[in-house]
């Protein structure tokens, strides 16, 4: 029973962590960020944007899995 609690709980911090892993850059970058910068730093942010997309996807991901679990 305790094991199991500790997967639903994970389970949602994980989804909170995707959540604000995703919505932090997302707010940054189209509220915040200047993009009137040379190409090399709009590449930059751009690969930036990337990054912090698929590490929110991954933490989607482990969360599933651990939903698959119980």
């Amino acid at each position: 029973m305790l094991k199991k609690s500790a997967l639903y709980l994970l389970h949602y911090l994980l989804v909170f962590i995707s959540a604000l892993i995703l919505i932090t850059c997302a707010g940054y970058y189209l509220l915040f960020f200047d993009w009137n910068i040379p190409v090399m730093g709009k590449v930059t942010n751009g690969v930036l944007i990337i990054i912090s997309g698929t590490v929110s996807l991954g933490f989607y991901w482990a969360a599933a899995k651990l939903r698959e679990i119980y």
